[in-house]
Formats: structure tokens, C-alpha cells, sequence
């Protein structure tokens, strides 16, 4: 019953704040229930309702993806980590704001930067009647979404100052992760299976006739005619029309001695004349990729980038707690 009234409840802020996720009448609940707090940052109260409206992109995606109690669990991360997120960007409106508020070259700069985003803004959409109009049937309201893009100006430039200049990435860090996860880099042989079959039926059952046949077609298989070529022309098996080509899934339903005479083949070697209630069978095997070990010089930039993200996280992460020490934060379970 508990989890039941949950997520009805949920359903109830979805609907309200996205109008694309539906989950059920909202007639039950009173409009308390709905904005009831959910932390108290300084001043300022965070509720239900502005944390299901940032989470509400990110519902949808699971409400996709998930269902029954696996949906649920995932929801109830997505709001955990959402009143984080609101937490963290409210801490650094702050102290964007203490910084920006006495200095008026970085609020003239600010300012400056705020207008240019909004003029490109009206310019890709014709006019400003034109970007109006655009905002009023998205449910947005041009004026609160203005001071949002202030918000985001001032947050960007003082993570660019404390947390993204500040990320340092050694090279001899690169090739230190390199050398302790080298099977990152291990990239796996690839190959194809190719499968020529004559069966007893197409031949009026009759075995040795159907020998004879496949024996024919191996002599020239062994001169050096394509494999694919002959497995389109002759074959009775499946996929003649892509030479026989076989996937993964086909070859895992072969009978097991057939499937032990494919694993036992090298690379592009053809197997012998297999023998099954229904027919002969021929293999072959086609190497695509050798198996290898990319070189250093080949996933450097790879490695910067993937260091370079756990970094700035990690600054980041570090930077919002430093923060957090100076502002009165409480969640409301």
C-alpha cells in the first residue's frame, strides 16, 4: 500500500510539471502534498514539486526503460540525486552572487554575456513576438527563464576560476592508467562464419548423391573459388543470399557437433564435409581483426579525456563541500 501511494503520488507532480509523463488523477492530494518541502537551503525552501520538475526529463527516459518495482527504485534515485543536484546549484547561486554582487566589472560582464545569448536566441527565431510566442506554448516563462540564464552565466564562470582551470592532467598519468588497465585497450579478434550446406531433400534423399555434390563443391573451393560466391549459387543452408553468412545467434543454435567443428577452426581456414540427419555441411572461418593491443599513441587522447572528466568531478565535488561549510543545509526525509 506504502509503495503504492508513492507512486501515485509521484504520478500526481509528473503530471503537473510534464505534461508528457502520465501516471494518474491527481484529485486525492491536496496542493500541500504536492509542494511539501524537501530540503531548506539558508532562506530558501526547496519542495517536492521543484524537484520532480527537474527530474522530469530524466522520469520519462525510465519510465521508458524500467517497470513495476525495478521503475520505482530507479525513480527514487533519480529524485535523490535531482535534490542533490538542486542543493549544489542553490550553494553556488549563493555564492555566485556574493562574489558578482560587489563587483561590478563581472556583473557588467555578466550582463553583457546574458544579452548576447538572448539576442542569438530571438535571431534564430526570427523575433523577439517570434521567441515570446516559442516560450508562452512551452509553458516557459521568458522572464524567470532569463534570471535562470543569468544564474547559469554566474555558475559557469566561477567553476570555470575554482574547478575547470584549476584541472591538471599529468602526462605521466597517461601512461600510468595505460599500464594498469591494459585490457581496456585489448581490442578482440573478430570474425565471420560461413556456413554452405547440401541437403539430403534437394538431392531425393538419396546420400550419396548429395556426397557427391558436396564433394564437388569442396574440389572447387579448394582451386580457389570465393566461398561466398559458391554458398549463394549452391548452397541449401540459410542466408545464401549473404554468401551464408551466419550470426552469432545461428551459431550458437547449431547441433553441438557441428558448433565443435566451427570452434575448431583457425582463421581462415575452411572445415571438411560434415556429416547431419540432414545434410553435409561446409565451414568457413574469416578473420576480420587479429586480436591486438591498442598502442599508447592510439588512446592517449582517449585516456586524457576520461582522466580529465574524473578530475573536474572530483574538483568539483570538493569545491560544492567547501562551499556547503558556510551555508545552513537541512533534508527533509
Amino acid at each position: 500500500m506504502k509503495i503504492f501511494i508513492k507512486y501515485h503520488l509521484l504520478s500526481i507532480f509528473i503530471v503537473i510539471i510534464a505534461h508528457t509523463i502520465s501516471y494518474g488523477a491527481a484529485s486525492n492530494y491536496s496542493q500541500q502534498s504536492i509542494n511539501s518541502i524537501k530540503a531548506i537551503v539558508d532562506d530558501e525552501i526547496i519542495t517536492q514539486e521543484d524537484v520532480v520538475k527537474h527530474a522530469a526529463v530524466a522520469i520519462k527516459e525510465a519510465q521508458n526503460r524500467y517497470r513495476d518495482n525495478e521503475l520505482m527504485d530507479k525513480i527514487d534515485q533519480i529524485l535523490k540525486d535531482t535534490l542533490e543536484e538542486v542543493i549544489n546549484r542553490k550553494v553556488l547561486i549563493k555564492e555566485a552572487n556574493k562574489l558578482f554582487g560587489t563587483n561590478e566589472a563581472m556583473k557588467k560582464e555578466v550582463d553583457k554575456d546574458l544579452d548576447s545569448f538572448v539576442k542569438g536566441a530571438v535571431k534564430n527565431v526570427g523575433s523577439l513576438s517570434k521567441y515570446y510566442e516559442i516560450a508562452e506554448a512551452q509553458g516557459i516563462n521568458p522572464i524567470e527563464k532569463k534570471n535562470e540564464l543569468k544564474e547559469d552565466i554566474m555558475i559557469d564562470k566561477i567553476m570555470k576560476e575554482n574547478v575547470h582551470d584549476k584541472v591538471k592532467v599529468q602526462p605521466k598519468l597517461l601512461r600510468r592508467y595505460y599500464c594498469e588497465n591494459i585490457d581496456e585497450f585489448r581490442q578482440k579478434k573478430e570474425v565471420k562464419l560461413r556456413h554452405l550446406m547440401v541437403k539430403f531433400s534437394a538431392h531425393n534423399n538419396n546420400k550419396d548423391e548429395t556426397l557427391s555434390m558436396a564433394h564437388k563443391i569442396m574440389k572447387r573451393i579448394e582451386k580457389g573459388e570465393d566461398f561466398s560466391t559458391l554458398a549463394k549459387q549452391l548452397s541449401d543452408g540459410p542466408n545464401t543470399e549473404n554468401g551464408g553468412l551466419c550470426t552469432f545467434e545461428e551459431v550458437n543454435e547449431l547441433r553441438k557437433d557441428l558448433r565443435d567443428v566451427v570452434y575448431s577452426l583457425k582463421d581462415n581456414e575452411c572445415s571438411k564435409i560434415v556429416e547431419s540427419p540432414v545434410g553435409y555441411h561446409i565451414f568457413k572461418v574469416e578473420l576480420i581483426k587479429p586480436e591486438k593491443i591498442q598502442d599508447f599513441e592510439e588512446v592517449q587522447d582517449d585516456i586524457y579525456k576520461k582522466l580529465y572528466r574524473e578530475e573536474t568531478v572530483r574538483l568539483k565535488k570538493q569545491y560544492i563541500n567547501t562551499l556547503k561549510q558556510h551555508v545552513f543545509i537541512k533534508v527533509i526525509n
